[in-house]
This record gives structure tokens, C-alpha cells and sequence, in this order.
């Protein structure tokens, strides 16, 4: 893999404005939040929050780097 410039990802976590950790999507892509940080899915890719932002509806979402 020489010469190949490979980016390290940066996993992050999305909470809501209820301090709710995003835990999936189910039920045909309805957002599901978990209070409880061990149900949190863990995202890669800052565009998979963009994503999120537009489902959310206006509600305030907050990244966290982990």
C-alpha cells in the first residue's frame, strides 16, 4: 500500500436535545434514541450527521467525537 494516502476515520456519537444517544434506524428508517450510551451506534462519516440533521426535523443534534 505504498504511496496510497488512507484517512484515518474519527467515530463520533449524535445526541439529541434530550440527551438521547442515536441508536439505529428501524421501522422503515424512523430514528431511534436511547437514553442509555451503550445502545449508542458509533458514526465515521460527518455526512451520516448531515443525514441525520435533515431526518431530525429542525430538532438540535449535537456530535461528539470519541
Amino acid at each position: 500500500m505504498k504511496g496510497k494516502n488512507i484517512e484515518k476515520s474519527r467515530w463520533f456519537l449524535v445526541m439529541n436535545s434530550k440527551l438521547e444517544y442515536f441508536a439505529g434506524l428501524m421501522y422503515g428508517g424512523e430514528l431511534v434514541w436511547s437514553p442509555d450510551h451503550r445502545d449508542a451506534k458509533a458514526l465515521d462519516n460527518e455526512r451520516k450527521f448531515a443525514t441525520l440533521q435533515n431526518l431530525s426535523y429542525g430538532e438540535e443534534l449535537l456530535l461528539d467525537y470519541i
